[in-house]
């Protein structure tokens, strides 16, 4: 399956909008879930208020469209041309096993302590629930991605289940 950057991009703002729904939805439903990358990427452009959300958006959806690209590449490298789905998985496994330890230096503040930097490896001193959500994001957006990197792909879409 040869890389096609448009598909590739598309299926990742696609995919990396819908992986931070379980946190804002359980933050909304007011569940204890303390991660917050929205914060934690504006915060490092040195920002407060309103705009560290709207720039930590912005940053996160096009770090997900180069991850899709890595994706895309990797599917080429691989040579996989069918059960994209499943290659969504590997790809998600691999892609939360590298996140944890970035997520471990992030400097993001705890929202109850306001301390900067205890989250820890894949946020497991925030708790289970964050390490559950942060797990199930990382898995949608690999599935999306190599999913809907299939259907926008001009091979058509048959790709993404056989």
């Amino acid at each position: 399956m040869n890389v096609e950057f448009g598909p590739a991009i598309l299926a990742g703002l696609i995919a990396g909008a819908i992986m931070e729904g379980p946190v804002y939805l359980q933050k909304a439903l007011g569940l204890p879930v303390k991660q917050n990358i929205f914060r934690t990427w504006g915060r490092m452009f040195g920002l407060t208020g309103t705009a560290t959300y709207l720039v930590g958006a912005v940053f996160h959806e096009a770090l997900a469209a180069v991850i899709a690209i890595v994706y895309a590449v990797g599917f080429q490298l691989l040579g996989v041309t069918d059960n994209l789905f499943v290659w969504g998985v590997v790809g998600a496994l691999v892609h939360y096993t590298l996140a944890g330890p970035v997520v471990a230096i992030l400097p993001s503040v705890d929202p109850e302590t306001n301390e900067v930097g205890r989250q820890g490896f894949a946020y497991k001193n925030y708790g289970k629930l964050d390490v559950a959500t942060s797990f199930v994001g990382h898995m949608a957006f690999g599935v999306l991605t190599a999913a809907l990197y299939g259907v926008f792909h001009s091979a058509g879409g048959a790709n993404v289940i056989v």
